[in-house]
């Protein structure tokens, strides 16, 4: 939890005060097998939040609305592989003012999970390939042993 609140405010300046920690959910691994463990908050002043980017980590911060990462509208996703194991990797649009966004890879894996979670409700699509997890597990293991 101190990693979560101490990269948040290295990253966009947000102080540990203006957020309330709701859940925090199961890792998430990356191709690469970095783990990253997703905290979710919830603000307890919106408008107290003044942030201050660090240009070497974020290049802006826009809001969209959680429950479109359940939706299959405005999103794609392409099949993916990587050292044996095929998994899917989702795209998501969102237009506010104009301005076009893209959201994709972990984190739209972490906000679908995420969206799931606070919603209660699995995507409108699918998430991932059948036996993707079993093949990350695998693959953890593999490593786990070469390690040791």
């Amino acid at each position: 939890m101190e990693t979560t609140i101490r990269e948040a405010k290295e990253e966009i300046g947000l102080q540990p005060n203006l957020v309330s920690v709701v859940t925090v959910l199961e890792p998430i691994f990356t191709k690469s097998l970095l783990r990253v463990v997703p905290v979710v908050c919830i603000f307890n002043d919106k408008d107290a939040f003044k942030p201050v980017l660090n240009p070497d980590e974020v290049e802006e911060i826009f809001d969209v609305p959680l429950e479109m990462f359940l939706k299959d509208d405005n999103r794609r996703a392409e099949d993916r592989e990587w050292q044996g194991i095929k998994y899917l990797l989702h795209f998501f649009y969102y237009t506010k003012a104009d301005t076009k966004y893209l959201i994709w890879g972990l984190t739209a894996g972490i906000l679908i999970r995420a969206a799931s979670v606070v919603y209660q409700k699995a995507p409108s699509f699918q998430e991932q390939h059948p036996g993707y997890w079993n093949s990350i597990f695998q693959k953890i293991e593999k490593v786990t042993e070469l390690q040791n």
